[in-house]
């Protein structure tokens, strides 16, 4: 089954982003897991394979590190590649393994490049805003679970759907006194 992919940079994100931005003042390292978590959480729900590509030189200085999971891979570039290099590569190589390419990105020039291999563009504020409205997706259908007949979070006890003596009986059992 194909899907689709969604590239994303994440310091642009992480300074376009004002929740980020503030975070990135105190901590960089706190910003880049946040917006991690985010993705993360967003790919599950749409179905999205995600690839999150950080600048190396800001995080990892002199070499390059990939940390790949099932659906999420984070990607800190070498020394002498930029996220955006690192982008375009990805594109090129993924454009038709997947559906849709999208590219998160509020890089003109980079928006511009990709969109020539194929790739569909979103930027920063588009996804914070895409990112908004799954979140209240989820909320209202994990709340409708709630709500329904077919899925309800209730204690399965039986004790109160035997008869006394046996429920007796199991009592002193699971009290260990016989």
């Amino acid at each position: 089954m194909r899907q689709d992919i969604l590239i994303v940079d994440g310091y642009n994100v992480i300074f376009a982003w004002p929740e980020l931005k503030k975070i990135s003042k105190s901590s960089l390292e706190h910003a880049r897991r946040r917006i991690k978590d985010i993705l993360q959480n967003y790919g599950k729900h749409k179905g999205y394979q995600i690839v999150l590509v950080f600048d190396g030189k800001y995080a990892h200085p002199g070499q390059d590190k990939a940390y790949k999971g099932e659906d999420f891979t984070e990607i800190y570039t070498a020394d002498g590649e930029t996220a955006d290099s690192c982008i375009e590569r990805i594109v090129f190589e993924m454009r038709n393994q997947y559906d849709n390419v999208y590219v998160c990105t509020s890089d003109y020039a980079e928006q511009s490049q990709v969109l020539g291999f194929g790739a569909l563009r979103v930027s920063s504020r588009e996804l914070k805003g895409q990112v908004e409205r799954a979140k209240i997706d989820e909320q209202r259908y994990y709340k409708g679970l709630h709500k329904g007949d077919t899925m309800s979070l209730q204690r399965n006890e039986l004790g109160h759907q035997i008869s006394g003596s046996i429920a007796n009986e199991w009592e002193t059992l699971r009290r260990g006194k016989k």
